[in-house]
C-alpha cells in the first residue's frame, strides 16, 4: 500500500486499507473495567511498548532519586547503599528494554524501602530529604501570601480560578470582613468592577479521606477569595468549610497564634488544588481523556490517512504511561492510595467524574477562559498559563489549519471520508470512547470544526499535559509548598495555632518522600519535543511544518522575555515554553 497521504475515497488500495485496519482493530480493543467505566486499552498492543531511549531516560530520573534517597539515610552502611546504586547504573546502561524495565522495577522497590521515618517537626527536616537533588526555590517562598496567589495563575493547577459575577457567590464573607484587607472598596464595586476571583474546590467534599499506613487524613473543600489590588492577584478570605470560620491575611498580622493558622488555611487550600490537580486536570482530563483517542484513531483511520498521520506523533506513549498508571500507581497501596488524600475508590471515583463532566466542544482554550470569566487582562492583569498557553494554542491552531486544508479541500471532502466519520461515530459510542460532547450531530461536517477538534487533542497531549505535568517537580516535590494529604482536622477558629499544629498538618517525611519521588520522577522526563515530526514526508506540507516551527521558536521568544519581567516579583513561568512541551503524553 502506498505510503503517500491519502484519504479513503482517493486510495487505489482501498480493499487493502480495509483489511489493514480490520487487522488493526484486533490489536487495539476497549477495556472498561480498569478504571471504570472509562475506555482503555483491553493490553499494550506491541507498537505501544515503551522505546529503550524512554526508559533510560526514566532510569537517569530513578538513578537520581534512588541516589538522593540513600544520600538521606545517614547510616553506617551508606557504602554498601552507594555500592548498591552504582550497580544499578551500570545495569541500566545495558540496550535490553526487557532487562532496563526490570530494574526499574528494582531501583523503585529500593527507592521505596529507603525512606526515612520521622513526624516532619520544622522545615529542616522537609529540606533534609533533598540531598544529591536540589531544594526547589519554591521552598523559600511559599509562605508567602503573593505566592500562594500566584500559584493560583502559575502553578500546576492554573485552572480553577474564576472570576466573581454575582454577589450571591460570596454569600459566606460580610463587608465588614472583606474591608478588613481591603479598605474602602465593598463587595459589590469589586464584583461590578470584575476584581474578585475565586477559587472553589467544592467538588472534593464528597471525597472520603483515607488512611496511611494507620494515619487518618483530612481533606476540605474550601473557598479561597482573590482581589485585584495595583494589577497584582492578592488572597482576601479562605472558607475551609460551609458555615465554618472566615480566615483572612489581616488577622494573621495581628498575632503570632494568627500567622500559624492562617497559614494552616492556604496549606489546606494548597492541599485541595492538589488532589484537584493530580485527580482531575492531570490524571483526569489529559491522560485518560486523551486515550480514547488514541484507541479509536488507530482502529478507525488507516496508518496513511492524513488525520492519523498528524496525530500519531501526538500519541506516543500514551496508552503504555496509562497502563503503567493504573497497574503501579492507581491501585489500593500504590502512590496515590498512599499520598492523596482520599481512600482509593473515592480518588478513582473523582477522576471518573472528572473525565464525565468533560465537554469537548466547550473546551476549546479560549472557550475555557471565557467561561471562567479570566479572558480579559484588563481585569486580571497576570496569568501566565492564559497568556503562553493562547500563543501556543494559536501557533498550533494555525498548524493544523494549514495541514488539513491540503487533504480537504473543502466540506464535502470529509463528509465523503468514511474513516473519518467512522473515527467519530466510534469516539461517541458506549462501546467506544464514549466522548461527551464531540462532533457535529455524530458527525464531522465542516472543516472549521475539525480544525478546531485536531487543535484542541493536540494542545492537550502536548501543551497541557506539559503545563500540569513538568510543574510538578520545582512546585510540588517540596511538599510543605503543596501537601497532598493533611493530617490533622482543620482548624476550627481563625486564631489560636501553633507552630506545633501546623507541623502535625503537615505529611510525615517517609511521606514526603514519596511525594518527592512520584513528582521529581514525572516532572523531570522530557521525552520528544512539540514541532518535531520525522514521519510527516508529503512535500506539500513541509512549508507549513517549517512555519509551525518557526512559529514556536517566536513564541519561545515572547514567553522568555515575559519571564524577564515576570521574575521582578515571581519565578519564572516556563512550563509552556516550546522547548519544553513534549510531543505527546508520555510521561
Amino acid at each position: 500500500m502506498t505510503s503517500l497521504p491519502l484519504l479513503p475515497q482517493n486510495d487505489p488500495n482501498l480493499a487493502e486499507r480495509t483489511a489493514q485496519l480490520q487487522q488493526i482493530q484486533q490489536e487495539y480493543q476497549y477495556n472498561y473495567t480498569y478504571i471504570p467505566p472509562l475506555p482503555m486499552a483491553e493490553k499494550l498492543p506491541f507498537a505501544e511498548l515503551p522505546s529503550l531511549k524512554w526508559l533510560l531516560l526514566v532510569g537517569d530520573a530513578a538513578l537520581k532519586l534512588m541516589l538522593n534517597t540513600l544520600q538521606g539515610k545517614h547510616e553506617d552502611s551508606l557504602l554498601d547503599h552507594l555500592q548498591t546504586y552504582s550497580t544499578f547504573s551500570n545495569l541500566l546502561k545495558q540496550n535490553n528494554p526487557q532487562d532496563v524495565e526490570r530494574r526499574l522495577k528494582e531501583v523503585f522497590t529500593l527507592i521505596q524501602s529507603s525512606y526515612t521515618e520521622g513526624e516532619g517537626l520544622n522545615w529542616d527536616e522537609y529540606k533534609q530529604i533533598f540531598q544529591s537533588i536540589p531544594l526547589p526555590a519554591i521552598s523559600q517562598t511559599f509562605m508567602e501570601d503573593t505566592e500562594f496567589a500566584w500559584l493560583r495563575v502559575a502553578g500546576p493547577n492554573p485552572l480553577v480560578i474564576q472570576r466573581v459575577n454575582d454577589s450571591s457567590q460570596l454569600f459566606w464573607i460580610t463587608d465588614s470582613q472583606y474591608q478588613t484587607v481591603m479598605p474602602k472598596d465593598t463587595l459589590a464595586q469589586a464584583v461590578a468592577q470584575g476584581r474578585l476571583y475565586l477559587a472553589d474546590y467544592s467538588v472534593l467534599r464528597t471525597v472520603e479521606a483515607g488512611s496511611y499506613p494507620q494515619d487518618q487524613k483530612y481533606l476540605s473543600a474550601p473557598l479561597a477569595l482573590f482581589a485585584v489590588k495595583a494589577g497584582i492577584l492578592t488572597p482576601v478570605a479562605i472558607q475551609l468549610s460551609p458555615g465554618g470560620p472566615l480566615f483572612t491575611p489581616t488577622a494573621a498580622a495581628a498575632s503570632t497564634q494568627a500567622y500559624w493558622t492562617w497559614l494552616m488555611a492556604k496549606t489546606i487550600v494548597q492541599i485541595a488544588d492538589a488532589n484537584y490537580h493530580e485527580l482531575i486536570s492531570h490524571l483526569g482530563r489529559t491522560h485518560l481523556l486523551v486515550e480514547p483517542f488514541v484507541l479509536a484513531t488507530h482502529r478507525q483511520l488507516a496508518p496513511n490517512h492524513p488525520l492519523n498521520l498528524l496525530l500519531t506523533p501526538h500519541f506516543e506513549g500514551t496508552l503504555s504511561i496509562n497502563d503503567a498508571a493504573q497497574k503501579y500507581l492507581a491501585g489500593p497501596g500504590d502512590p496515590v492510595d498512599a499520598l492523596l488524600a482520599g481512600t482509593i475508590d473515592a480518588s478513582r471515583t473523582l477522576t471518573v467524574e472528572g473525565v464525565q463532566s468533560y465537554v469537548f466542544n466547550h473546551s476549546m482554550l479560549p472557550d475555557t477562559f471565557r467561561q471562567r470569566g479570566v479572558e480579559d487582562p484588563a481585569l486580571l492583569p497576570d496569568y501566565p498559563y492564559r497568556d503562553d498557553g493562547l500563543l501556543v494554542w494559536n501557533a498550533i491552531h494555525q498548524w493544523v489549519s494549514d495541514y488539513l486544508s491540503v487533504y480537504y479541500q473543502d466540506d464535502t471532502d470529509l463528509e465523503h471520508d468514511t474513516e473519518l466519520q467512522h473515527w467519530v461515530k466510534e469516539l461517541l459510542a458506549s462501546d467506544g470512547g464514549r466522548m461527551a460532547g464531540f462532533g457535529e450531530n455524530g458527525s464531522i461536517q465542516t472543516r472549521a470544526y475539525l480544525i478546531n477538534a485536531v487543535t484542541l487533542i493536540i494542545f492537550t497531549s502536548s501543551a497541557q499535559h506539559a503545563a500540569v505535568n513538568f510543574s510538578q517537580a520545582s512546585l510540588m516535590s517540596y511538599a510543605p509548598a503543596m501537601p497532598m494529604a493533611g493530617y490533622t482536622p482543620p482548624p476550627t477558629s481563625s486564631q489560636g495555632a501553633t507552630e506545633e499544629d501546623y507541623f502535625k498538618l503537615l505529611p510525615p517525611i517517609s511521606q514526603a518522600q514519596g511525594q518527592l519521588s512520584l513528582t521529581y520522577l514525572l516532572g523531570t522526563v522530557y521525552y520528544t519535543k512539540l514541532g518535531d515530526y520525522s514521519t510527516l514526508v508529503d512535500p506539500r506540507i513541509q512549508t507549513s511544518l517549517r512555519s509551525f516551527q518557526d512559529q514556536l521558536q517566536a513564541v519561545e521568544t515572547t514567553i522568555k522575555a515575559r519571564n524577564e519581567d515576570r521574575e521582578h516579583r515571581y519565578a519564572p513561568y516556563t512550563y509552556l515554553r516550546p522547548s519544553l512541551i513534549p510531543q505527546s503524553i508520555n510521561i
